[in-house]
């Protein structure tokens, strides 16, 4: 989703104030807050085990991911639980500023964290700043939380969008390492071999419940590491058999062409 953003001129110059002011206690927190936002800390692999508690922040374009991954897991690998939260908001940067979505990320030993919604310019021309994604990754990893950043899947007849938007989410994970799901480059497969599916909704910009599905596919090949194409045709997902299987078949292609934990 692409939002025109106008001046970064007053996040540049707080950033500013924040290194170069001295003998005030809230500048002091301020440096702090920066220098927190630059660490680092290790990813956790949390990908095989059998119980996973999934958090998913974002917006309009993740609201249907929780419910799908909870029957495409629970249906494939029996022996497991899934528990699935989503915390809803416009955009990353907006969701940060509520510090009580913050705190969400200690308060259920996640496994996974999934971050939608990172704002970007559709015409290249502005850069929108990442650091409230990078603070959200870094504070995941601290409490031993697996990452997974979503980058959306592009709008109806622009498939360059796709590597645009994947591109952005992997500079991000350049600076906070954490894994980086290739939604985008998924799609753009399948409509190339499957050029009648129907992916997206009427407005051409949110999935239809076929493209929700597919992605929720990527997602259970990044968050279980077992291999979409073997999965089995699950008959509480309403798609045909045939669909099933070449959905599954391009997301194990293409995540081997694009590791989502390769990454980092």
């Amino acid at each position: 989703m692409s939002f025109e953003y106008i001046s970064k001129i007053s996040l540049t110059l707080a950033l500013m104030l924040a290194l170069t002011a001295c003998g005030s206690g809230g500048n002091d927190s301020k440096i702090a807050e920066n220098k927190e936002t630059l660490t680092s800390p290790p990813v956790t692999n949390n990908n095989p085990q059998g119980d996973y508690k999934i958090i998913i922040y974002g917006n309009s374009h993740s609201s249907s991911l929780g419910a799908l991954l909870e029957t495409i897991i629970t249906h494939q690998l029996s022996n497991t639980s899934v528990q699935t939260m989503t915390v809803g908001g416009r955009f990353l940067d907006e969701i940060a500023e509520i510090d009580s979505n913050i705190d969400k990320l200690s308060e259920n030993n996640w496994s996974h964290a999934i971050f939608q919604g990172q704002k970007y310019s559709q015409s290249g021309a502005v850069d929108y700043p990442t650091d409230a994604t990078e603070r959200m990754i870094s504070v995941a990893k601290e409490q031993k939380i697996t990452p997974i950043l979503f980058p959306e899947h592009p709008q109806k007849g622009n498939p360059a969008e796709a590597k645009q938007v994947y591109d952005l989410h992997l500079s991000i994970s350049t600076k906070q390492p954490s894994c980086v799901a290739p939604i985008g480059f998924v799609w753009n497969r399948v409509l190339e071999i499957m050029p009648s599916v129907n992916l997206y909704n009427a407005d051409g910009n949110h999935a239809s419940y076929a493209g929700n599905v597919l992605t929720a596919m990527v997602f259970y090949e990044i968050i279980t590491s077992e291999l979409a194409d073997t999965m089995q045709f699950d008959a509480d997902i309403n798609l045909s058999q045939q669909e099933q299987a070449m959905f599954a078949q391009v997301v194990t292609e293409v995540l081997n062409l694009y590791p989502a934990c390769g990454a980092q």
